[in-house]
């Protein structure tokens, strides 16, 4: 019964994790770039998801759908202002894209740390376990797996079954196959900021639930959806899927057996793993 236990614990991590880094994979699939103020975007939402909770009182869920085309809109600003004129440069843009991204994370935490100060903080809501079978099924982690799933299966549908998704997935493969195709690339890559950065807003609104967050855990989440995108293959929709549920059950077995100290470097040590054995990561692996 405790391997079943940890296993159903490491699906929940690992939809949680899904939820962290598929707007990261997203940009980085379609635009080349890490964007290093993922994390900060995440912690932003995060906070202030907390503060309007103790603020009103509400439920924290009620804020999804306000944070999530809030931040879709800024995203498609960011994305238009600062990162667009970049990319003519080719290569050297998408370096300068990547300084810009983190900036752009430091003036995020700033900002957090001047309106909701730097002390950790966290949100009771949705603490409840439910006993089913003999397995423990804590609310806040089943809210946010259920999330995790519900976002991945929504973006597989749009990208494979809509013309808009498939436009947005050919730009990712071959932009230059793309351009000739006549698909708008400059349309597709605002498309992919601004989701993937409400997609990183709607992660910060559950993850507060789940975890303490502060303005300086925002890199430790970038670094985090990083490594979950490398181990699924770089910008690969399925990999990212198959990469944060082997992380969530690895998580999950190390931290009951050896303890919380090595659960920590688990990320880091699966990734050397794959960087040595498959560097191309999951995704590839499965084709």
């Amino acid at each position: 019964m405790i391997v079943l236990q940890l296993v159903v614990n490491g699906v929940l991590l690992g939809g949680t994790y899904i939820l962290l880094a598929q707007g990261l994979n997203l940009v980085f699939g379609v635009m080349g770039i890490v964007n290093l103020a993922h994390g900060a975007i995440i912690t932003l939402a995060g906070l202030f998801t907390y503060w309007f909770a103790t603020q009103t009182h509400q439920s924290p869920l009620l804020l999804i759908p306000a944070v999530f085309i809030a931040m879709l809109a800024i995203g498609a600003v960011l994305q238009r202002l600062l990162l667009e004129p970049l990319a003519k440069l080719g290569g050297k843009g998408e370096l300068l894209n990547l300084m810009v991204t983190f900036g752009l994370s430091y003036v995020i935490v700033e900002t957090a740390l001047n309106f909701f100060g730097s002390q950790y903080v966290s949100l009771p809501d949705l603490q409840t376990t439910w006993p089913v079978g003999g397995l423990a099924f804590n609310e806040a982690l089943v809210a946010a797996g259920a999330f995790g799933a519900l976002i991945s299966g929504c973006l597989h549908i749009w990208l494979h079954y809509t013309a808009s998704g498939q436009a947005l997935l050919a730009t990712s493969q071959n932009p230059t196959g793309a351009v000739t195709c006549g698909i708008d690339v400059r349309r597709m890559r605002g498309i992919a900021f601004a989701l993937g950065t409400a997609l990183a807003a709607t992660a910060g609104v559950l993850l507060i639930l789940i975890l303490p967050l502060s303005a300086p855990t925002a890199d430790t989440l970038t670094i985090l959806s990083f490594v979950i995108v490398a181990l699924g293959g770089l910008g690969d929709y399925r990999g990212a899927v198959m990469a944060a549920l082997l992380l969530g059950l690895v998580q999950s077995a190390v931290g009951y057996y050896l303890g919380g100290d090595v659960e920590v470097v688990v990320p880091y040590l699966l990734l050397i793993t794959f960087m040595v054995v498959r560097p191309q990561g999951l995704g590839q692996a499965t084709r």
